[in-house]
């Protein structure tokens, strides 16, 4: 069992090490995988396996956990959809009938909800390029250098600052993307000087605007700003066209790339944020970014990230909230995810916090996320619903919104009333032009914007699923592995039949869906990810190895068994020994002792030739080895035509004088039926002695190192012998002990034979002839014993001449072969009358006892 439960750890402790490396964020794109053959290869092999696994319980406790939720109303999906394009293609607006729609008009809908009462708005579209419908105008400066497209979605987002978040997205794969130089640009020309940063990127946008470098070149406690030019003429006319009609023209140094300003400089000094706790070299390192063009940076709005990766088998189960970014591989800007984003706005705070495994916004909202910015989704929903909203309570169509910006625009009542106060709201695709629908674990086709809302959603009531230290997962796991090895040993048993081998397969199947059963209640009831699949494995594993050992170790024992009981044991004693082996330890416990031999086996043996004899032999042993296996006794040994057995071990019982009884009668029973076929067969007939005893006897598996035995030894054992061997001087089958009369008379029918003092022993012992069970006695045989009892009676007496007429007449009568045993003696004591103090006692000194 040891060595069992030795294998069990070992199973354990190797699935635990690989759950505990589990992660639960997505596999980063660029990952290398090992060589298969390597031993990380098979590791990964395995983890992969497991994480494949625990994924699909994953998946089931997540929609567990949609049925006992309600869909929240404190985020809505306003959706462009089909109908909705359908519905602008028809309408008068010439500027809408075409998709994508002018972002003028994406502003003016993100304001009309604001109108409405949204506490922030979310687009989940992604800028990177100029509109389409943007043109420079160089008779322009400033924002209106370009079409008013972009400049007008940048305007109407700053009429409602703080209530809108822009969307950006990330890669994680690839090289990093990197400024381009400038050499096309061998000019510079000053624009400017500025206290502060702040200041100096806004002047740096509008020269960016204009698809020129722009460089932030400290001067003193300032900054200036210069912007590269083709020539000296170039500079003039851009100095002018951004209000700097003097500016200082100077050829460009090549020291100046060091402080050149990309688009992405201004995006990440508007979008990133500072965490106090997380260490960013944890965080998942992106290396591509799409941001909004620069026309659309600006102080008013947000900006969060909508890249959605998924797991290996392609589902989203989570939103990494913070990745790093470092564009020249040197600092390392945090950027967040969209739902973050909108959370900071709506908390009112730029203040993070990384602390016990959540990330707390401000103080008002919370999240649990790892260390590295990944956050799993708690799904409000059981399934994904047929349209757009998919785990939100709430969808509207885009045309209902233009509509409403429609009739406001034409100084009208607005026709919908759509109940946003203090609403987030996210502005998403959801038409055939969306990109491709995701797949998670309530289901397919959900677009991305409603997981992006779902994860707003738990941010605003600070819900999450937070996975379980990977300690806990390694201790689950090798506590089911042991649980498996101690299943497979307490049970082994039952395999002995087809259905014990499935209530054996059920016992550990119920263990099994015991602990997938806790496990789920933890994650519905406390959000907690407990793993399943390697704690089940270990544990099935174990299970599966220990049944095996189980079955070999039984084998063992079995061998054992039959080694040392010997080869004729009963099948039940072998089971029950082989379940508890120390049964077999040595120790002394009352028992009762059964030895017979054959009558007359001497003569027999030279008469019959050896062709004849064994085949007899084989067949009384065969015979009275089964009656002592029926009656639950255990064969100790042959020797030569003696049997003997014993019963009360190793199973332990109170019946065991009983049984022994039992035995012999029931031997007698089979030697009458047999006689006629032996004597057709052999020619002869076969009658046996027995002798029976009770006593304190040491049983056990003893002998040497070579070879030993189960076996018995005390005074009973010798008392049984010469019992035996005293039926031939009485004339009796069966002669038990005072003790096996005493304890077996409530069921069978004895009678005493003669009072004796055995060598070596003090006290005398009644010497009982077993005649049957009770209930089992004709008339003549219950007067031929009533007869018997009365000579006997008058024999203590010392009446000798009535006894001995009493006994004549048991032998004539009755038939009564002890009778004449006694004729003799009351005849010898009529003769000589014994002392005063005799009190009918026989002194044994042999085994077989003939004298007096």
């Amino acid at each position: 069992m040891s060595f069992s439960l030795v294998q069990a750890a070992v199973f354990g402790c190797l699935l635990g090490l690989l759950v505990s490396q589990r992660v639960s964020r997505p596999v980063r794109p660029d990952d290398t995988p090992a060589p298969l053959l390597s031993p990380s290869g098979i590791v990964d092999l395995l983890s992969g396996w497991i994480d494949g696994g625990e994924r699909v319980f994953y998946d089931w406790r997540i929609r567990q956990l949609g049925e006992r939720s309600e869909r929240s109303d404190r985020v809505v999906l306003v959706s462009i959809d089909d109908d909705t394009l359908a519905e602008a293609q028809q309408g008068p607006r010439a500027d809408i009938a075409a998709y994508p729609w002018p972002r003028q008009v994406m502003g003016g809908m993100v304001h009309r909800l604001v109108e409405e009462g949204a506490s922030v708005v979310m687009l989940d579209f992604a800028y990177p390029e100029l509109s389409p419908r943007a043109c420079v105008t160089p008779m322009r400066t400033g924002r209106g250098a370009l079409s008013q497209d972009d400049d007008a979605l940048r305007a109407l987002l700053d009429q409602d600052p703080g209530h809108s978040v822009l969307a950006f997205r990330w890669g994680a794969e690839g090289t990093r993307s990197l400024p381009p130089t400038g050499r096309l640009w061998p000019y510079r020309v000053r624009l400017g000087s500025y206290p502060g940063p702040t200041e100096a990127r806004a002047r740096a946008q509008s020269v960016l605007a204009l698809q020129r470098p722009a460089f932030l070149i400290p001067a003193g406690k300032g900054l200036e700003v210069w912007a590269g030019v083709a020539d000296e003429g170039e500079g003039r006319s851009l100095g002018e066209q951004l209000g700097s009609a003097a500016a200082s023209i100077q050829e460009r140094r090549a020291a100046d790339d060091a402080f050149r300003v990309a688009p992405s400089d201004l995006f990440l000094a508007l979008a990133s944020v500072q965490v106090a706790g997380l260490d960013p070299e944890k965080l998942l390192e992106v290396r591509q970014l799409q941001h909004p063009v620069t026309p659309l940076l600006g102080t008013s709005s947000g900006f969060g990230a909508t890249t959605l990766p998924a797991d290996p088998d392609g589902v989203v189960r989570g939103v990494p909230h913070l990745v790093a970014y470092s564009p020249r591989g040197g600092e390392r800007y945090v950027l967040p995810s969209l739902p973050l984003a909108a959370a900071m706005r709506l908390a009112g705070t730029q203040k993070l916090r990384y602390a016990d495994g959540r990330l707390h916004i401000g103080d008002k909202y919370s999240v649990p996320m790892d260390a590295s910015g990944y956050s799993l989704l708690r799904w409000e929903a059981p399934s994904a619903t047929r349209g757009a909203r998919g785990p939100l309570a709430r969808s509207i169509r885009a045309w209902n919104v233009l509509l409403n910006l429609f009739d406001t625009q034409a100084e009208r009542p607005a026709r919908f009333d759509h109940d946003l106060d203090g609403r987030a709201v996210i502005l998403t695709n959801t038409s055939s032009y969306a990109p491709e629908r995701r797949v998670t674990p309530i289901g397919p086709g959900i677009a991305n914007g409603a997981i992006l809302g779902q994860a707003l959603a738990n941010i605003l009531a600070s819900d999450g699923i937070v996975r379980a230290p990977s300690r806990v997962d390694m201790l689950a796991t090798m506590g089911l592995a042991f649980i498996g090895a101690f299943l497979a040993l307490s049970f082994s048993w039952l395999l002995r039949s087809v259905w014990g081998a499935i209530l054996f397969v059920s016992v550990v199947l119920a263990a099994g869906a015991g602990y997938v059963g806790a496990a789920g209640w933890f994650f519905v009831n406390e959000r907690l990810w407990i793993a399943v699949a390697g704690p089940l494995l270990s544990m099935g594993l174990a299970f599966l190895v220990t049944t095996v050992y189980a079955f070999r170790t039984e084998q063992d024992v079995r061998d054992f068994v039959h080694s040392a009981l010997g080869r004729y044991v009963s099948p039940d004693v072998a089971r029950l020994v082989a379940r508890d082996v120390s049964l077999m330890r040595p120790e002394r416990r009352k028992m009762t002792v059964y030895l017979c031999d054959i009558e007359g086996f001497t003569r027999l043996s030279e008469v019959l030739p050896p062709e004849q004899l064994v085949p007899l032999l084989n067949t009384f042993l065969t015979e009275m080895t089964s009656v002592v296996r029926a009656t639950a006794g255990q064969v100790d040994k042959y020797i030569g035509d003696s049997v003997m057995a014993f019963w009360g071990a190793p199973v332990r019982t109170d019946r065991h004088a009983h049984l022994a009884c039992e035995a012999a009668l029931k031997l007698q029973a089979v030697l009458a039926q047999r006689q006629p076929l032996w004597e057709k067969q052999f020619g002869h007939r076969l009658s046996v002695r027995a002798g029976i005893d009770t006593g304190d006897l040491l049983v056990g598996d003893m002998g040497s190192e070579l070879k030993s035995h189960y076996t018995v030894m005390g005074d009973a054992v010798g008392m049984a012998g010469r019992l035996e061997g005293a039926n031939k001087q009485y004339g009796t089958q069966v002669l038990v002990g005072e003790s096996t009369a005493q304890l077996a008379s409530d069921a069978y029918v004895f009678r005493e034979v003669d009072r004796v003092l055995v060598r070596n022993s003090e006290q005398p012992v009644r010497v009982h002839e077993l005649l049957g069970r009770k209930g089992e006695f004709s008339p003549e045989k219950q007067a031929g014993m009533a007869l018997y009892e009365k000579a006997l009676t008058a024999y203590y007496a010392r009446d000798f001449l009535v006894a001995q007429e009493l006994f004549r007449r048991c032998s004539v009568e009755h038939g009564d072969a002890v009778a004449p045993v006694y004729v003799q003696r009351c005849q010898g004591y009529i003769l000589t009358p014994p002392p005063a103090d005799w009190d009918g006692v026989i002194r044994w000194r042999r085994r077989s006892s003939d004298g007096r």
